[in-house]
């Protein structure tokens, strides 16, 4: 398969901000739940604040079960069916307007096979990531044919672009979603036939992590990051459950409180995201900071006395030459110090550390200059209880 490796499986995933609430949606479990627990993480849905999408991952998923995540999933075949090219209309201009000029990080820079070579990772990438997008929430990010004629490259390399969404009946929108579980390959049929293109123009690179060495699969996974002036509706799938639109902050509340778990890379990107006042901002450092290119992020496992690090780049304690592979060894680096022994020890920090109580917290003070925005450190009181 064109995203199956040796080592590890390439995936895309799409964090999804939105400035308003304009409809009603579906149940809402989880919000009904944190507006018992904690009412003032919850907004008013008239107001218009910056809000992000997550999905609670369903109890039977194999991977990161009832854990609350970005939408997104693995790279299939038909993301690099030719027939986008013709559909989408892309050409080299617009090639380097998304690669901005060089290759990126390994998944989208390295050589396919000569059946999955027809159209670049750039633009399978994106299309995988609206796919899985629709399959998990129902949300199509989509424009209509007859617009892309109008999308001037000369407008794109000026200022950023909103997504656009394709509004359908809830049954269109079920019967289409059953297909493209079933067979991805109707993903393209589905557009074809509502005259829609997925709207790879409006999607940016935001970041590429590689999940750290464990048992089970491991996933190479690029983020893209895009807005919307509207959030769309949400419909639960047979992989998620649940789906939520919530400010960054008041995610990150909940998951402090045990309302709302996270994966780590979540809680980072929310971290990161909590520094943007609106969508207009976090849109035109997303359109700037994409000329830098996503570099490959493997955290690296620390068992220690009393916590277990998850080490990242530019931090102290990340090695020199990480094992990328597995191969040299696996598992967790195990160390006889605590973990306030190794804060001081080991000062300038870029890590998610988890408590026996299974908390997350996150320590970052590094300085980084790829054009990318720093998270606020997290629930740092977690590791005193």
């Amino acid at each position: 398969m064109a995203g199956v490796l040796k080592h590890w499986r390439e995936s895309a995933s799409l964090i999804i901000a939105s400035k308003k609430l304009s409809m009603p949606q579906p149940r809402q479990t989880l919000l009904n739940r944190i507006m018992r627990k904690q009412p003032e993480l919850v907004e008013n849905t008239h107001d218009e604040i910056f809000r992000v999408l997550l999905l609670k991952r369903s109890a039977a998923s194999s991977n990161l079960p009832k854990v609350h995540v970005f939408p997104g999933g693995m790279l299939d075949n038909n993301d690099f069916s030719k027939e986008w090219l013709d559909l989408t209309g892309c050409n080299g201009d617009l090639l380097q307007l998304l690669a901005r000029g060089f290759a990126g990080a390994p998944i989208f820079s390295r050589k396919r096979a000569a059946e999955f070579s027809e159209i670049p990772s750039e633009i399978a990438l994106r299309i995988a990531a609206i796919r899985e997008t629709f399959e998990e929430s129902g949300i199509l990010l989509a424009r209509p044919i007859d617009d892309v004629e109008t999308l001037k490259l000369n407008s794109l390399k000026s200022h950023p672009i909103c997504s656009t969404y394709c509004n359908m009946s809830s049954r269109v929108n079920i019967e289409w979603r059953k297909q493209i579980i079933s067979d991805p390959s109707q993903f393209l049929v589905m557009c074809k036939e509502l005259k829609m293109v997925p709207d790879i123009w409006s999607l940016y690179e935001w970041s590429n992590w590689l999940t750290p060495l464990l048992r089970g699969s491991r996933f190479d996974t690029a983020f893209f990051i895009c807005c919307v002036d509207e959030a769309p509706l949400i419909y639960d799938s047979e992989e998620t459950e649940e789906g939520i639109w919530l400010s960054p902050s008041g995610i990150l509340k909940a998951c402090s409180q045990g309302i709302v778990p996270l994966a780590p890379p979540q809680l980072y990107e929310l971290s990161r995201l909590t520094q943007f006042n609106t969508t207009d901002d976090l849109l035109s450092l997303s359109w700037k900071r994409s000329a830098y290119r996503a570099k490959r992020w493997m955290p690296v496992l620390v068992q220690c006395q009393d916590c277990t690090m998850i080490v990242l780049p530019g931090d102290d304690m990340y090695p020199e030459n990480p094992d990328l592979t597995g191969e040299i060894g696996s598992g967790a680096t195990e160390v006889s110090q605590s973990f306030q022994e190794l804060q001081n020890l080991y000062p300038r920090q870029n890590r998610i550390v988890v408590n026996e109580n299974k908390q997350l917290s996150l320590y970052c003070n590094v300085k980084f200059v790829s054009g990318h925005m720093l998270p606020l450190e997290f629930n740092k009181e977690a590791l005193s209880k």
